[in-house]
């Protein structure tokens, strides 16, 4: 109380020791955010804020039935907690360590990917078309839910029975989170409809070219017919060998923008600069041209203005 009486009466002085210390809440906040998204923790939680909500009303309005009532619920509150979130505390606490507290396990996102480049390279082999979302800050939910939802732990058995033809989750893609679980099959992706696509590109890359425009998401791409794998972010898409496939995905899931997509991006920008300028010349010369033409209809009003 004195703390804040303090600041509203402008004698509040902030050490670097309180700049430290609201950094390191901030950061303990955001992975505990990180850990609990995604999860059945954030609907329960938001009735816990409704409660302390209506604590808050009962205490200015002086409702003292209801104040007794969540108090004595407040005295078991922790108890409570620990009954409602004892799964999601225990893989909390799996995941929170001296050294993952504040990054993600770089070991863990290698192993994903070459379980999934490993079914990607079966595939081709195979002749078998396949469509997976990696998952980014952007929230995918609206995808996943519309297909049919797994939870499953990522492998290379489980993509090639997805994806092979006589199964019956095939069609449309796979969406996998940032913690590397399996989230959803059959997942419908919005298919793109840039004019400045090849013709040659077919729907499965269309459709992911498509799902990178409108988020962060990556997405890998094996085409049947090609026999190749490719990889799609930012709305644009990357081809070569396997191995820079995989270089490029761990770019993108460290948070990096690939070298191939950044100098796509810095040609895109420098041939739409270069048709704006065009566009701009060409109206120009248009605007001076039709200048010179005399117009006729515009000058008979005003002679006739002059007579009257």
């Amino acid at each position: 109380m004195e703390t804040l009486l303090s600041i509203f009466s402008g004698n509040f002085s902030l050490r670097w020791q309180d700049l430290f210390d609201i950094v390191l809440l901030s950061l303990i906040f955001y992975r505990i955010l990180l850990l609990i998204r995604g999860t059945r923790t954030i609907p329960m939680l938001m009735g816990f804020v409704l409660l302390l909500a209506l604590y808050l009303v009962s205490l200015i309005l002086n409702l003292e039935a209801t104040q007794l009532l969540l108090d004595n619920l407040g005295q078991s509150l922790v108890l409570v907690l620990v009954v409602l979130f004892q799964t999601d505390i225990r893989n909390a606490l799996a995941q929170i360590g001296v050294f993952t507290l504040f990054r993600e396990s770089n070991q863990q996102k290698k192993d994903v990917v070459d379980n999934i480049l490993q079914a990607c390279l079966v595939m081709t082999q195979q002749r078998i078309g396949a469509l997976i979302v990696f998952e980014q800050e952007v929230g995918l939910k609206n995808y996943s839910d519309r297909g049919t939802q797994l939870n499953a732990t990522v492998s290379e058995p489980l993509l090639l029975s997805i994806f092979h033809p006589t199964s019956p989750l095939h069609d449309g893609a796979v969406i996998i989170n940032t913690k590397g679980d399996l989230l959803a099959a059959q997942c419908i992706l919005p298919v793109s409809m840039n004019s400045r696509l090849s013709s040659f590109l077919g729907t499965r890359h269309r459709a992911a070219i498509g799902l990178t425009e409108e988020t962060d998401a990556a997405v890998l791409i094996v085409s049947e017919e090609r026999k190749e794998i490719s990889l799609s972010y930012r709305g644009q898409l990357i081809r070569g060998a396997n191995e820079d496939i995989r270089k490029a995905l761990m770019e993108v899931l460290s948070g990096n923008i690939p070298a191939a997509i950044q100098d796509k991006e810095t040609k895109d920008a420098a041939r739409k600069a270069a048709t704006e300028a065009a566009v701009k010349i060409t109206g120009t010369s248009d605007s001076t041209e039709s200048s010179e033409i005399p117009d006729n209809s515009s000058q008979s009003p005003d002679i006739q203005t002059e007579k009257n």
